[in-house]
């Protein structure tokens, strides 16, 4: 008996979707520019290292 959907043709199949989602999503240019590699100043290329947050946020007692 020859089944169409058998499990591991599913699971074969959706792996490959998958595979195929993530090149494309880690390719794009939102994805370099939300990781701060897209040649624009962000969030996490800016950061200041006298910063008293993680984030770059200044001291509350620096702040005016």
């Amino acid at each position: 008996m020859d089944r169409a959907y058998s499990r591991t043709r599913i699971v074969i199949m959706l792996s490959i979707i998958l595979a195929l989602i993530m090149a494309d999503h880690l390719r794009s240019p939102t994805f370099a520019f939300n990781s701060g590699q897209g040649n624009v100043e962000t969030a996490l290329s800016q950061r200041d290292e006298t910063a008293c947050a993680p984030c770059g946020a200044p001291c509350p007692s620096t702040r005016d």
